[in-house]
């Protein structure tokens, strides 16, 4: 078995048969980092928490930039408006997603799990928005790629939950604009 870097603990064993005395270093996985890979599960979990609070840090922004803007978009005239107020919007959170792939990519690079930046950027897009490994990582890795899709579903759960909210108040915008509209254009 070959060493990757990873939780494999190394055991000596001697051999001795009646022509020579041979010693043997075998790698053998322990119980415990099978059943609990400890660098997988540390780098995972730390970078899944960091991932989360800058989620939250940016979602801060933009819901309260939306919540400015609210009162803002509903007095302007043209629907325009609200239309690419939202669209900006969207655009921001796409933004977010794609800096919380970055983190992931810059993880990956970092710690010399995948050395080439554009295949760290293709694992960590597929991985964190739970479509899948497209490649294996290294075996004492293989917790890294559940750990990074489940900071997606955290995250992308929390936006959509969020979305569902901006749509509501998009609508109202939209509807109160037309009202305007038609109030001004009846008298």
């Amino acid at each position: 078995m070959g060493h990757d870097g990873g939780s494999l603990l190394t055991a000596t064993l001697s051999v001795t048969d009646e022509h020579s005395s041979v010693t043997q270093v075998l790698e053998v996985e322990s119980a415990l980092t099978q059943a609990l890979p400890v660098p997988d599960l540390l780098l995972g979990g730390s970078v899944l928490l960091l991932v989360v609070m800058f989620h939250a840090f940016w979602i801060r922004v933009i819901t309260n930039e939306f919540f400015k803007r609210e009162e803002i978009v509903k007095s302007r005239a043209w629907t325009g408006y609200a239309d690419t107020w939202f669209a900006l919007l969207i655009c921001m959170l796409l933004t977010l997603h794609l800096g919380e792939v970055l983190i992931w990519t810059a993880t990956l690079v970092a710690s010399g799990i995948v050395s080439d930046w554009a295949k760290a950027a293709y694992f960590a897009a597929n991985s964190y928005t739970a479509l899948g490994e497209p490649f294996p990582l290294p075996h004492s890795w293989r917790l890294v790629a559940p750990i990074m899709a489940i900071s997606g579903i955290f995250t992308f759960a929390w936006t959509a939950s969020i979305l569902v909210d901006f749509v509501k108040r998009y609508n109202d915008v939209r509807a109160a604009q037309l009202e305007q509209h038609r109030h001004k254009h009846s008298s």
